[in-house]
């Protein structure tokens, strides 16, 4: 939980083509505020040579560059169909406090095989899901002739006083951003999903209204949560809870969050009377 930048991108292209992009954006990224930059590792190329660092192959896991698609099942529902990598090649951005923003390109099957959900309607709840325990289907990914990316960078926790504050947090966020730019500059198609709306509006200072917002929320519920566990000694971890200002920021965020309970109660009652 926390503000975060998501981003997507595909590129039309081969394994060079790909190879090429990449070495462009690690360029790029040794360029941007970043604190460090890792070198490039790339894993299982095609063509079985190395134009970076090997990977370590060991733990398939490991291997970056899995992306998920969403199915619609025959019933009307939605699921997320996860897609392994084959070719993946990518890189680190660091900045001290914020998660790190892995950035890279990778090549995916044509066809994957999926286990369905098993979805059920007990009494006690509206819906449960079993998580691939159904039936094996093949699922079509539409990524065949693509090197596609999907990652996500939560900045806020860089806005920590102990960290170096706002200006700490608007240098993670920018590295973040201008990544993203340098990659739709190479030609890449970018989607991307900012909690702190910068990628459309480009206004600092809105950024830093949002973060407010966001700590302010994120200290409420975490102290709420912690009422109402009796707080018990370390019954609840969360960053938020090391800052020095938290008891004010939980304050402010109690009242933002009654605020969204209230207007939602009127939401529901205008829907009634229709």
């Amino acid at each position: 939980m926390g503000l975060t930048i998501a981003y997507q991108m595909k590129v039309r292209t081969d394994a060079a083509g790909a190879r090429r992009l990449v070495a462009a954006m690690h360029a790029a990224a040794s360029k941007l505020a970043f604190d460090k930059v890792s070198e490039v590792c790339e894993y299982d190329p095609p063509d079985g040579c190395y134009a970076f660092t090997k990977g370590d192959e060991d733990d398939r896991w490991r291997k970056p560059g899995w992306v998920y698609r969403t199915r619609k099942r025959e019933d009307g529902l939605e699921e997320h169909v996860s897609v392994p990598s084959l070719h993946a090649m990518s890189f680190v951005g660091l900045t001290e406090g914020a998660e790190s923003a892995e950035f890279g390109l990778a090549s995916h099957p044509a066809v994957v095989v999926h286990h369905e959900d098993i979805v059920t309607y007990p009494s006690d709840c509206s819906e449960s899901r079993e998580i691939g325990a159904g039936n094996a289907i093949e699922f079509p990914t539409r990524l065949r002739g693509w090197y596609s990316w999907s990652n996500f960078c939560k900045t806020q926790y860089a806005a920590k006083p102990d960290r170096g504050g706002a200006q700490n947090f608007l240098r993670a966020h920018f590295a973040v951003t201008g990544m993203i730019d340098e990659c739709r500059r190479l030609g890449l198609a970018v989607k991307v999903v900012d909690d702190g709306g910068y990628w459309k509006h480009r206004n600092a200072q809105k950024l830093l209204e949002e973060l407010s917002k966001w700590d302010e929320l994120i200290a409420g519920f975490v102290g709420r949560l912690s009422d109402s566990m009796g707080n018990r000694d370390g019954s609840i971890v969360a960053p938020i809870k090391e800052r020095p200002d938290f008891e004010h920021l939980e304050a402010k965020g109690v009242e933002r969050l009654d605020e969204i309970g209230r207007n939602g109660t009127k939401k529901r009652r205008r829907g009634r009377r229709k």
